[in-house]
């Protein structure tokens, strides 16, 4: 490492940019998620009943996986290496860096069993096949099952972990000119080799994505076929489509904010190029992720979005009768002053 190197440095690249990033996107999103909280619980209609408490799981999993990342933790990651070190809260607590990735990791991977089990709860609650009382038992087990094998693969990162020292140095020596703060900070190597970090992650996105295409393409094959046999009316099936079309679209739209900065990391990975300040920006992107999952949901279901408009048609018309009130006792005033006035 050349402590007398002088970096090239701009305030996007510096912990100070991605903390105070956070926090203003921690800010802004956090009223939206508890007007989310506020929907999901006093807003969602008889119809969506089967499904409320599933949306109210997801949303909460959304919520601790947000401040997880903007508050708790806070990573300021020098990729193309593993390595790197935390700004949140958690630091304060002593928890080591293992110990936050392998938290971070799995509040991440329950969010997304949040959103298989709302797409298995529709299949099971509207889909007809003949082993469904065997399913009634064997679906608690299923995601159960999840959680279990995410756990079981997710500890073991911890072995992974290199020495530091000689970590450290192979790490500053092929990275560019760094500030000092970097140098003397507390920088630490989660992995030289992240072959099975990248196959597990890997793996179980390809399972859940799977997932969710099996239970989404069998819903609407069920839902034509009950429809073709008259077993589900029109407007009964028209309602599902448009749910499960907002569902999707929930989910789709916010993993923009996931995939195009891991993209980004990924190319930094495979062709061993350092910007900090690209970095950052990335990682301020992930940070919008709940942000965007509480507002798509909030705009794209027809209850919520109700709830919402009407909230704010309501207040000029309760501002507009507060000020005819007004008007009228202060009519009433001044006649009140003319009528007692001499002359």
């Amino acid at each position: 490492m050349n402590y007398t190197c002088i970096p090239d440095l701009t305030y996007i690249d510096t912990p100070d940019f991605l903390l105070t990033d956070m926090h203003i996107i921690t800010g802004i999103s956090t009223p939206i998620h508890f007007l989310g909280l506020y929907c999901i619980i006093f807003k969602t209609p008889k119809q969506m009943r089967s499904v409320k408490w599933y949306m109210l799981i997801l949303h909460i999993y959304v919520m601790i996986f947000d401040y997880s990342y903007t508050i708790m933790t806070v990573p300021f990651v020098l990729s193309p290496f593993a390595a790197g070190f935390p700004l949140g809260l958690l630091r304060l607590t002593g928890m080591s860096v293992v110990a936050q990735s392998i938290y971070f990791i799995i509040i991440y991977f329950f969010m997304l069993n949040g959103i298989v089990s709302i797409f298995e709860n529709r299949f099971y609650k509207i889909c007809s096949f003949t082993s469904k009382n065997t399913w009634k038992f064997w679906r608690i087990v299923w995601l159960a099952g999840h959680y279990v094998i995410e756990v079981l693969l997710i500890l073991p990162i911890k072995c992974f972990v290199p020495e530091q020292t000689h970590a450290l140095q192979y790490v500053f020596q092929n990275l560019p000119c760094l500030p000092r703060y970097i140098y003397d900070g507390p920088v630490y190597v989660v992995a030289e080799d992240i072959t099975y970090h990248f196959s597990f992650i890997f793996s179980l996105h390809v399972l859940i994505c799977f997932e969710v295409i099996f239970f989404f393409g069998y819903l609407i094959r069920s839902g034509r076929q009950q429809l073709k046999g008259k077993t589900m009316s029109q407007r009964t099936f028209q309602l599902q489509k448009k749910f499960f079309i907002a569902l999707i679209s929930q989910v789709c739209v916010p993993s923009v904010f996931f995939i195009i900065p891991l993209i980004y990391v990924v190319i930094t990975i495979l062709t061993k190029y350092y910007n900090q300040g690209y970095l950052n920006i990335a990682f301020t992107i992930i940070a919008m992720h709940g942000l965007v999952s509480t507002s798509a949901m909030l705009s794209l279901h027809q209850p919520y979005r109700e709830t919402i408009l009407n909230t704010f048609q309501k207040t000029p018309r309760t501002l507009s009768k507060i000020q005819n009130l007004n008007d009228k006792r202060l009519h009433r005033c001044s006649a009140r002053v003319a009528h007692i006035s001499p002359g």
